[in-house]
């Protein structure tokens, strides 16, 4: 039996999401399973992703974790989230039968300030 290092439980999910790459620029993913520190996320090609991004697990853009990526495989990635998942967003986690295909508007994650629009 292989030992399971991680400090907390995980449970699989399907549900989609967007990494932020840069400003301006969301992929869309999948969640694969979640726990309170960490998650798999599916996507096309793992080297396209940054080392740290924000995850966004809303189509509004209000549910967002930051993320550092652990290890990688060609089309999985494993993160650990820069603070723990509450309670609150855990239970939002609902698996979804298809990925959305709407991204949610970029928002500045906390701490953070709106960029200007440019004309």
């Amino acid at each position: 039996m292989l030992n399971d290092k991680r400090k907390a439980h995980r449970r699989p999910i399907r549900y989609a999401a967007w990494i932020g790459i840069k400003q301006g620029e969301l992929h869309g993913c999948a969640l694969s399973d979640i726990s309170d520190s960490g998650a798999r996320i599916d996507v096309e090609d793992s080297k396209l992703i940054p080392d740290k991004f924000p995850l966004f697990l809303s189509n509004n853009g209000a549910a967002r974790r930051m993320c550092t990526v652990v290890w990688r495989k060609p089309k999985q990635v494993g993160v650990t989230f820069s603070k723990r998942l509450a309670a609150a967003d855990r239970v939002g986690l609902t698996p979804h039968p298809e990925p959305e295909t709407s991204a949610p508007p970029l928002a500045p994650a906390d701490g953070e300030t709106a960029p200007a629009e440019s004309t």
